[in-house]
């Protein structure tokens, strides 16, 4: 086993570009991807009023900016449409009695929000009138039952760090497979040129081939995943927190996942050049149905979340998130543990008895 392992560290030595290419990629693609950040700055609404006077229009722009990550300014019908016009701000705010509408220029990412914040305020006021007219002779008072302390900041800044962390794990993952899948294309050239039939007949036992080519290809894509893990997190700045043992048991259940799928397309591709093209299209589709490249909460395909079940990167990805930013337990995410294993031992136990079969023939 062990002068099996040696000799696969002496050919990696020799030609090490792989690794540190993959490397490099996965720092580039954190670096660009995780740096694009949605703005935390407050939000500008522009308010106005064909109905209301100018008092009442005040009570309900003081009401609006409570929140104070929006900013409600009062204006004119004619001002907001002409700042629409010209794209100087993408929507406005119009207020008629106690209803609402906006009037929308162009798309704008926090129009959603604005328009939830609304509806609450507006919401409210509604219940407290009806309150009022119910009690006439009672003065009615809103008052804070339960204070709650932020301690991450506001949502944006939350969404922010969610993101990095995403894009940090997602392109890791994405890469470290890359990376052990091409590294795995030796067993081909191998039965190729005929050192593996030599090695087969040799003293060594299978198992020792075996076991002697999955660690060394296990302990590459480990190596990488903690060192991508490390510069990373140091160059963005990202606290991944302290609760190591759960991590490091995801890594290495997804690093088993991803060499037994290796030794499952090896013993399915029947050449080195064939594989070569197969490992970008399954690497790829793989990262694009588990949610690498983007949130997997934005999908509402049925079809597409099933299919990202079936792909260990999502399972890898998605309890690192749990991990990192819901601080889940060794125990809490033993599920996708528990998945991620069985798809190793499938893909491990199809695999190897299908290279059997044709080192027979």
């Amino acid at each position: 086993m062990f002068d099996v392992f040696i000799l696969q560290w002496k050919r990696l030595i020799k030609k090490p570009f792989l690794i540190l290419m993959f490397t490099g990629l996965t720092v580039l693609f954190v670096l660009v991807m995780g740096n694009v950040q949605v703005d935390d700055s407050s939000v500008e609404v522009q308010v106005y009023s064909n109905e209301l006077t100018d008092n009442e229009l005040d009570e309900w722009v003081n009401r609006l900016n409570e929140d104070e990550t929006m900013d409600f300014t009062v204006t004119s019908n004619e001002m907001a449409e002409e700042d629409i016009r010209m794209s100087n701000t993408p929507f406005a705010l119009e207020i008629e009695g106690n209803n609402y509408h906006f009037l929308v220029g162009q798309e704008s990412e926090h129009l959603q929000a604005v328009d939830q914040h609304v509806h609450q305020v507006f919401n409210q006021h509604q219940r407290l009138e009806e309150v009022q007219e119910e009690f006439p002779e009672r003065e009615i008072e809103v008052e804070e039952l339960i204070t709650v302390e932020k301690s991450e900041g506001n949502g944006t800044q939350r969404y922010n760090t969610e993101l990095q962390i995403t894009v940090l794990i997602g392109m890791t993952l994405y890469f470290s497979a890359f990376t052990i899948l091409s590294l795995q294309m030796n067993l081909l050239e191998e039965k190729r040129k005929g050192t593996w039939d030599r090695l087969i007949i040799s003293p060594l036992k299978k198992t020792q081939i075996y076991l002697g080519d999955l660690f060394h290809y296990f302990l590459v894509g480990l190596l990488q995943i903690v060192l991508s893990f490390f510069i990373l997190t140091n160059m963005l700045g990202v606290d991944m927190g302290t609760n190591y043992l759960p991590m490091i048991v995801i890594i290495l259940s997804f690093t088993f996942s991803i060499v037994s799928l290796g030794i499952l397309l090896v013993s399915i591709v029947p050449t080195p050049q064939s594989l070569q093209v197969t490992i970008p299209i399954v690497v790829t589709s793989m990262a694009m149905l588990g949610g690498a490249f983007w949130p997997i909460d934005i999908v509402e395909n049925r079809l597409i979340l099933f299919l990202g079940e079936l792909m260990p990167i999502k399972h890898g990805l998605q309890s690192m998130n749990d991990v990192i930013i819901n601080n889940y337990s060794l125990i809490d995410i033993l599920q996708p543990i528990g998945i991620l294993l069985l798809m190793g031992t499938l893909f491990m136990g199809i695999g190897i008895n299908l290279m059997e079969r044709s080192t027979r023939r």
